[in-house]
């Protein structure tokens, strides 16, 4: 059907002021963000409420919600790009269309609970610790007070958010309902292009298929836990475990990556990477920042500040494992957002979703842990390899088993936490957590509150199940590279630039042009599910 030229140049041009408007916004509040997480100073977080404020005021016409909506169901706008455009600025609208007190209000509320959360540092013996140095305690000591005294201080910053950010949670919810959704969370999946019954019943799916598997796992896992530290399993507790919310898989298999890794330069070796796949990172390198400092964010992100090539990257390197699969992962990120077609709108120069740019990010991090790629990328010798080969892939195959548990945690969390933020959410937490996890609760603690020590309830709402979807999307991708370049396997992923250019053909030039699911039904052949994920990880656990 062909569209009517004069309705078309009229959203055209209705788009295009708009956009006009909005990109020095968008690049302001990216670049506030950044400086902010860098220094960590209440003077730069103070910029990054005025510029997410003035964004966010930006986008709150009610008046051209309406106009674009009767506009999209116009059938004289048949143009592809231009039902796109108006969609996703119609997205970006929707949850904004507030009064400007309302406004002020929810970006002041986040804003001082992440300075919060951003700037902690737990304390154990009168001494201040980085991030960093908990996971070491938690991976390495073997003094069982010392271990315990590390995950309750990284957990000290709970209590101190707790109240703020249940009446954070109240306040989203009453601007959600203002504007007709049930909840913010419901809200915000909506906003997603996601469909919560469908979500949810892969969820169960998922929960379903990795249950026994993950139980087997699990009844190892903690006969060596306890063997190594001379318990019984049945008294181990969380801090037994390798890192503060039982994401990671403890160094009980006899693995130890960290000397493939050490001095070999993180940085160095990441560039030479993405060299060899097609995919250069040389012009972003000198716009991150990548060492540990006081006040700076602790963890990693990355941005495209302007959507216009500016893409950033922020990291706390150790020479290590887990920051060779976190560079890796960051800079997947990077090397999708570098290569976007630059002609789109703004609007849709970004990635399809979250979560696909989350699996091209879990793709890329999972490298890191990968024997053969390993073995490629730094010449290891036939008897490092012979030692490391069968461990390691057992070991990967738990790490995800753990990894896709925790995240089933968070999901269910921050849907009920939405759903009634009045229920004791200290509760609702450790139901979940012995649930899904099957780590028993900490006697002693119902009165604190370990569920608001993740950054991201604050932070990122309604984005942790984008790590589960991305997880699956990118074991599809794994198989669909398989598939199509017509690789042997186990495949090397290295020095290989048709893996770039699949990715640049098939995903990355796209930008935000075509819905999600539909990008990865094109790609892989079914739309986002866990079959791959549960295929290649969970057989054989």
């Amino acid at each position: 059907m062909i569209g009517n030229p004069e309705t078309e140049a009229t959203l055209q041009k209705i788009l295009e002021e708009m956009e006009h408007d909005l990109e020095p916004l968008r690049t302001q509040y990216s670049e506030a963000s950044w400086k902010a997480s860098i220094s960590g100073t209440d003077k730069d977080y103070s910029a990054v409420e005025d510029a997410e404020t003035n964004l966010r005021l930006k986008l709150s016409s009610k008046e051209l919600y309406e106009e674009l909506g009767k506009l999209l169901s116009d059938p004289g706008v048949q143009n592809i790009l231009l039902r796109r455009w108006a969609a996703l600025m119609r997205h970006e609208i929707a949850p904004n269309r507030l009064p400007e007190e309302t406004i002020v209000d929810l970006v002041s509320r986040q804003k001082k609970i992440e300075v919060k959360m951003n700037t902690f540092r737990p304390e154990v013996s009168g001494q201040s610790l980085t991030m960093n140095q908990v996971h070491e305690i938690l991976r390495t000591s073997t003094d069982m007070s010392l271990r315990r005294d590390a995950w309750e201080a990284s957990k000290k910053i709970g209590p101190i958010i707790a109240e703020e950010l249940v009446e954070l949670v109240r306040a989203r919810n009453i601007a959600a309902r203002s504007l007709g959704f049930p909840d913010h969370y419901r809200m915000l999946l909506e906003l997603q292009e996601i469909d919560e019954a469908r979500l949810f019943s892969q969820l169960g799916r998922f929960a379903d298929l990795s249950e026994d598997p993950f139980r087997r796992m699990r009844a190892n896992l903690d006969r060596l836990i306890a063997d190594k530290y001379k318990l019984e399993a049945i008294d181990l507790a969380p801090w037994h475990y390798s890192d503060p919310f039982f994401q990671e898989v403890p160094p009980v298999y006899g693995v130890n990556t960290d000397p493939v890794y050490e001095g070999r330069g993180t940085m160095e070796w990441t560039q030479k990477y993405f060299e060899g796949v097609g995919l250069s990172i040389e012009s972003i390198l000198d716009k991150g920042d990548y060492l540990e400092k006081d006040g700076k964010h602790p963890h990693a992100y990355c941005d495209h500040i302007d959507r216009n090539g500016d893409v950033r990257v922020l990291m706390n390197l150790k020479d290590n494992t887990y920051w060779a699969s976190t560079s890796l992962h960051e800079f997947g990120h990077a090397v999708y957002e570098l290569n976007i077609d630059r002609s789109l709108p703004h609007t849709l120069r970004i990635p399809a979703h979250t979560a696909v740019t989350e699996a091209v990010a879990m793709f890329f991090g999972r490298l890191a842990r990968d024997i053969e790629w390993m073995a490629s990328m730094f010449r290891l010798k036939g008897s490092e390899i012979k030692e490391l080969q069968k461990p390691l892939a057992q070991e990967r195959k738990i790490e995800k088993a753990i990894l896709g548990r925790w995240i089933l945690v968070m999901v269910h969390f921050e849907r009920g936490f939405y759903r009634d933020p009045d229920y004791d959410q200290q509760q609702r937490w450790w139901d979940l957590v012995q649930r899904f996890q099957l780590v028993r609760p900490v006697a002693g603690r119902e009165k604190e509150a370990d569920w608001a020590v993740k950054s991201h309830i604050a932070d990122a709402p309604v984005y942790y199940h984008n790590y589960l979807l991305g997880e699956w999307i990118a074991s599809q991708f794994h198989e669909a590279i398989i598939r199509d370049l017509k690789l042997e396997e186990p495949p090397v992923f290295h020095n290989m630039h048709e893996l770039g250019d699949w990715f640049k053909e098939k995903v990355f030039t796209h930008g935000a042009y075509w819905e999600f699911t539909e990008l990865v039904r094109n790609v892989t052949g079914s739309s986002p599910q866990p079959d791959a994920f549960i295929n290649q990880f969970f057989e054989k656990i």
